[in-house]
């Protein structure tokens, strides 16, 4: 009797477990699969296949883009119905509202759940984007890895060696910063027309269309280039350029404080192996006193034209800055920025002077008076290399007439001898018009019906 209840009793038990055990174990989903489309250039689709013993309500698509310091949730157009689902979330990488640059790598997971409020983490995935269909390889070094396809290797080994002379010179020497950011990416295309889908904004405008643009840093860690001269006679000008602007961003950025585009670009001109191009275009503005007003290079000029000004002219001013203190007193300029205060305030602390006094010590320097005001430009184009030569915008020429002995301008006295024969001839005119009104008026006095006045014959 006692063996036979302890029997019982444990069957009972056992039933019990299984009964507490198995919804847990049929609501369990289960991810099957999960992949990316790569829509390149405007969105990527990240999709996966689930199932469960019960049905499942929601799928999220959670990811972060290594470097970037944050985190997104992606949700479905239609949530998922049913035991068995493939759900998809599209990502926008290239419109008005969203630009997620190729060099990108997502870090991402799926969590599904099921109807009874369980939720199923997958696991982490990677995911890197490129541009598909080519056969991408890439070559690696201790802070930067280019990616290229097709016959390139050895290019590319030059643009790696180029972006580690580039870090000793701006990075180590002038600034004294690490990078934060690393590996930094640099996607090599074969042309600009290749390129073009990837950049942000790219737009058939007239400066777009007046410039060629052979470089492009898009973020903190990713340069997108094309292998041309730009310029310049070593094409890996463009990757020393480009990498400028991110030891820049390191060294003189903070939360609060921006650089202004000439101090900027003209850091980023510096650290290439010469100006090229844009000193000739600069020369020949300082000799024609055609220099842009420092008050209007805090952001690039929109005319196609004065592209190689601009960056000629920041150029010679950051090298002004340099060659003043040094480079020590340079790297300083840019820690006061990096430390809160705005690029006016900071280079009176550290050079003493302010833009004004700058841009008059400037002037005397290159033997130039102070530049004609223009207007002040509306938009900040990328960094772009001029196609030609630049040219110069049209001017209003100043007429100068030839002087006499006595120190009148032949000109002067035409006009002065005519405007005393007007006054002659109007004069004269009045007379006659006076005569003819007296004749008229004696002819009608004598020509005129006499009208006597009535009579009263009573």
């Amino acid at each position: 009797m006692t063996r036979a209840l302890g029997m019982l009793l444990g069957a009972f038990f056992v039933a019990a477990l299984l009964s507490t055990q198995a919804p847990s174990v049929r609501a369990e989903a289960v991810i099957e699969a999960s992949s990316v489309d790569n829509g390149y250039p405007k969105q990527l689709t990240f999709k996966v296949t689930a199932r469960s013993d019960s049905d499942i309500t929601d799928a999220t698509l959670a990811y972060s883009i290594t470097g970037r310091g944050s985190s997104a949730l992606g949700k479905p157009a239609n949530p998922p119905s049913g035991k068995n689902v493939t759900v998809e979330v599209v990502l926008q990488v290239n419109s008005g509202a969203s630009y997620i640059p190729v060099g990108s790598e997502f870090v991402y997971h799926w969590e599904i759940t099921s109807a009874d409020g369980k939720t199923v983490s997958g696991p982490e995935q990677t995911f890197f984007f490129l541009p598909p269909n080519q056969d991408w390889k890439s070559v690696k070094g201790e802070f930067m890895t280019v990616y290229y396809h097709g016959d390139k290797e050895s290019l590319a080994n030059s643009y790696l060696k180029a972006g580690v002379e580039t870090y000793d010179k701006i990075g180590k020497t002038l600034f004294g910063v690490t990078l934060k950011q690393v590996p930094v990416k640099v996607i090599l295309f074969d042309n600009e027309k290749e390129s073009d889908l990837s950049r942000p904004g790219a737009g058939a405008g007239s400066f777009d269309a007046a410039v060629t643009t052979c470089g492009t840093k898009v973020t903190n860690d990713i340069i997108l280039l094309i292998p041309v001269e730009c310029g310049s006679t070593d094409r890996t000008d463009t990757l020393r350029h480009e990498f400028g602007h991110i030891l820049n961003q390191t060294a003189g950025e903070g939360l609060l404080t921006k650089l202004p585009s000439w101090l900027d670009e003209g850091t980023a001109v510096f650290a290439q192996l010469g100006p090229g191009d844009y000193q000739t275009a600069f020369a020949q503005a300082a000799r024609d006193k055609k220099l842009i007003p420092f008050s209007e290079m805090a952001t690039p000029t929109s005319d196609a034209r004065k592209v190689g000004i601009f960056y000629g002219q920041a150029y010679n001013m950051v090298k002004y800055l340099i060659e003043k203190g040094g480079p020590a007193k340079y790297g300083e300029f840019f820690a006061t920025m990096k430390k809160g205060q705005r690029f006016d305030q900071a280079l009176k602390t550290v050079y003493g002077f302010d833009m004004t006094g700058f841009e008059s010590e400037f002037l005397a320097a290159q033997g130039s008076s102070a530049p004609r005001a223009t207007v002040a430009p509306t938009q900040r184009p990328q960094q772009v290399q001029p196609t030609a030569a630049p040219t110069k915008a049209p001017s209003v020429a100043q007429a100068q007439s030839p002087k006499s002995d006595t120190g009148i301008s032949t000109a002067s006295k035409v006009v002065v001898g005519a405007s005393m024969l007007f006054a002659l001839l109007a004069v004269l005119s009045f007379l006659m018009l006076q005569m003819m009104s007296n004749n008229r008026k004696s002819a009608a006095a004598r020509f005129a019906p006499r009208h006597d006045p009535p009579r009263d014959d009573t």
